[in-house]
């Protein structure tokens, strides 16, 4: 009697113990994914579509939600998904391409940040590849006439591509790039293009591009000038691939090993110590929902290109980049980095807050001047109000407020309340 209750408390025990499902823990749980960019933004617009069919693809069908975590392009981001995120599955993150190398090329003090390599990569929606573009009216109209014509191009962060990759070129091939950095965002950059304030951009993501833009393509008011990835892109047969156009050896292994980035395009991840099943679940959750029928229709409405990329294949990706040899990168890192020079300045002004619109867009009256409206970003915009940080959330009509921001329609970078 005694062995038989002993064999019972043991199966009791092990039905106790038993390890719960990905089903069973996603059911009625909430997964958030963080869209390290703007909201708005391309990054932006493909998670958002992508969280609106990937619950059902999960087993439990949890919800899923977006937050926007902009800053520091992109790292902010992924530093809170390797550092305070859940580590239990319900966290995901839409990143850039370029934060699987940031790490190797950005030295060592954002090293802290993230390791790309301890994260657990989902796939991604597809690979990208960038143009550099020229406004229209810029006297630059091809990639030629770059080796004796500047071109002005803006830029956000000192260490993202759009402003690294013009001083690479500048360097390595000789191409006239001036770079005006400090811009708040894409739109922002986008913005200063249209008023003429510069003439192009380097690493505008096609997918953006078309997704976003498609008007200004329509009616010419882009050039582009040349790819840059590691293939050209389909819906770009006529326009030159980097790669295609450097001849020398060793200008191309640098710049292969610089656009090794694009293959994670729209790249998808969760946290290091999420638990393997659940990873496991997610993963092919991720690979369902790239299939999924309402999904594509969706992207296509959208203009969002799908041709997905596997988490196998990523992680492939980023061990073979941090197994480059260590003068391979330390000769690329020189290469991109910027030197002091022009960075966009913002004006300041004293205005009354008139109305607080949709998307927090906000119409102010400049005190001395007129109306114009300002974009409020928590993650981009510095708000004080009555000396102590706040929200957008906080902001009313009638106040009176110090604004930094470079015009009518753009991001404020500080908004300062009495």
């Amino acid at each position: 009697m005694r062995l038989f209750m002993i064999a019972l408390w043991l199966i009791a025990g092990a039905g106790l113990t038993r390890a719960q499902t990905a089903a069973e823990f996603y059911a009625g749980k909430r997964i958030t994914i963080t869209v390290a960019a703007p909201a708005g933004s391309g990054y932006d617009l493909g998670a958002r579509i992508f969280a609106r069919h990937f619950g059902r693809n999960i087993p439990g069908n949890p919800n899923v939600v977006v937050q926007n975590m902009p800053g520091g392009g992109g790292r902010i981001g992924a530093g809170y998904m390797m550092n305070a995120a859940p580590k239990d599955g319900t966290a995901v993150a839409a990143v850039q391409s370029f934060i699987a190398v940031d790490q190797l090329f950005d030295g060592d003090s954002a090293k802290p940040l993230f390791d790309p390599r301890r994260f657990n990569w989902l796939g991604s929606i597809a690979n990208s590849t960038s143009v550099a573009v020229a406004w229209h009216g810029a006297k630059v109209k091809t990639w030629r006439d770059l080796q004796d014509t500047e071109l002005v191009v803006g830029g956000v962060g000192a260490a993202t591509p759009m402003v690294t990759f013009p001083w690479l070129f500048r360097r390595l091939l000789g191409m006239q790039f001036k770079v005006v950095s400090g811009y708040l965002g894409g739109p922002d950059v986008d913005l200063a293009m249209e008023r003429g304030e510069i003439e192009g951009r380097v690493d505008y993501s096609w997918h953006t591009l078309k997704a976003t833009r498609a008007d200004w393509l329509q009616a010419g008011k882009l050039n582009p000038l040349f790819q840059m990835g590691l293939a050209k892109h389909a819906d770009l047969p006529d326009i030159p691939l980097l790669l295609d156009i450097v001849k020398d050896a060793e200008q191309k292994r640098i710049l292969s090993v610089v656009f090794m980035s694009y293959e994670f395009g729209r790249a998808f991840l969760t946290t290091p110590g999420a638990p393997p099943e659940r990873v496991a679940a997610l993963r092919k959750a991720f690979e369902d929902t790239m299939r999924d029928k309402e999904f594509l229709a969706e992207a296509e409405g959208a203009r969002l290109e799908v041709s997905p990329v596997t988490a196998a294949r990523l992680h492939a990706l980023v061990e073979l980049a941090y197994n480059l040899p260590p003068s391979l990168i330390a000769r690329a890192a020189a290469l991109q980095r910027p030197e002091g020079g022009n960075e966009v300045r913002f004006r300041n002004v004293r205005a009354t807050i008139a109305e607080v619109g949709a998307g927090f867009r906000v119409k102010i009256r400049v005190i001395g001047g007129g109306e114009e409206t300002i974009v409020v970003d928590d993650g981009r915009t510095k708000i004080i109000m009555a000396r102590k940080e706040a929200t957008r959330a906080d902001i009313r009509p009638g106040m009176i407020c110090a604004i930094a921001y470079l015009g009518d329609a753009t991001t404020a970078k500080s908004v300062e309340c009495d």
